[in-house]
């Protein structure tokens, strides 16, 4: 069977789909999951795991009995390359079938024809291909993107609507998926990391921007042209506007005006640990991001929310606020979401684009 998902029949799909997504797992549990009896779960799974393309795990369970043997799918099947897109660079990634980073690479230069980023992918597309077979390519940036991969919106780059995706497949001939960065972030979390395991599951992004991505009953919210999730133009409870408290560029002016001199937005960290003023501005961030944590739990209810992104470094000590304003927000009537905390990369990123790709590479046919 190998890393050709065009062998895989219906069925087979659905259910190498949810092996990928909960695995390992035991058979018992599949089947309950997807409704089938266990005579057809074995039909299906029996020649998936002669194949290669799902294996066994050590047998587990009480020694009275039968076993089980639980069931994973076999991560160098497929490969996939990510790359996200920023002003002045590209991030790419080499993934396995399972989301694991194999491979990374850089790559700056000047993104604004689409051309030029088509031209740029393609480059790194061909610097992966001779490691390893690439099955499909996610690309990500922070734009709103259709459901075709039609980029709207790329104002950082300049770009008209864009129809990204069918660009990068035509220029290397392998499939490929373009996403707002943020959904496919979340896409990533949601199937490898924070969100597993649950079908509820928010990701609030803080940093150069703010970004919402929201998984509901197991599928990622979109919204129409893609535009869902700009949470950056909300209304905290005193009336302030999210992006311009919790922001990079909006936090360097405010600690820059009460010094009373130009402060680089690196430099926060260190001068909160001396300088009350600063402390006192970081406090409130603390405060505003549990804020609109609680307005998203109030509006989604997930099950997980993931606060995430390059600004949690700087209130990463002070989540205790964070945590506190949050559960001020929170129902009394209604289990709060288990809230996480997570500082990512561009790394990250591109990981993300890869799950997008993971994800349309191993999506049901229609």
């Amino acid at each position: 069977m190998g890393s050709d998902r065009w062998v895989l029949d219906p069925s087979s799909r659905r259910v190498a789909l949810d092996v990928l997504r909960r695995g390992p797992i035991s058979r018992a549990d599949l089947g309950r999951a997807l409704g089938l009896s266990s005579g057809s779960l074995t039909r299906i799974t029996k020649p998936m795991v002669a194949s290669g393309f799902l294996v066994q795990g050590a047998p587990v369970g009480a020694a009275a009995g039968r076993p089980s043997l639980p069931l994973d799918v076999d991560a160098s099947a497929a490969h996939f390359v990510g790359v996200t897109i920023v002003v002045g660079r590209m991030y790419g990634v080499l993934t396995d079938l399972k989301g694991h980073v194999v491979g990374e690479a850089t790559l700056d230069g000047d993104w604004r024809t689409s051309a030029d980023a088509v031209a740029a992918i393609a480059s790194l597309v061909a610097r992966f291909s001779a490691a390893a077979p690439v099955q499909g390519i996610g690309v990500t940036l922070g734009a709103a993107v259709d459901g075709d991969g039609s980029v709207r919106g790329a104002e950082f780059l300049g770009w008209p609507t864009t129809p990204l995706a069918t660009f990068i497949a035509e220029r290397t001939g392998i499939s490929a998926t373009a996403e707002n960065d943020v959904n496919a972030y979340a896409v990533a979390e949601h199937w490898f990391g924070t969100g597993r395991g649950c079908s509820e599951f928010a990701v609030l992004t803080i940093g150069a921007g703010v970004g919402l991505g929201l998984v509901c009953n197991d599928q990622l919210v979109v919204g129409h042209h893609g535009a869902a999730g700009m949470i950056g133009f909300a209304r905290l409870p005193d009336g302030r506007e999210a992006r311009g408290v919790v922001e990079s560029a909006a936090i360097a002016r405010r600690v820059s005006a009460v010094l009373e001199r130009p402060v680089a937005y690196g430099q926060i960290a260190a001068l909160a640990q001396t300088d009350a003023r600063v402390a006192a501005v970081l406090d409130d961030v603390a405060d505003a991001v549990g804020q609109l944590a609680g307005l998203v739990a109030l509006v989604t209810s997930p099950e997980r929310l993931l606060i995430s992104g390059d600004g949690v470094a700087l209130i990463a000590d002070r989540r205790h606020r964070v945590r506190s304003v949050f559960g001020r927000l929170s129902l009394a009537y209604v289990t709060p979401p288990s809230l996480h905390l997570a500082e990512v990369g561009f790394r990250e990123w591109a990981r993300g684009a890869a799950a997008v790709a993971i994800r349309r590479h191993m999506a049901p046919l229609d």
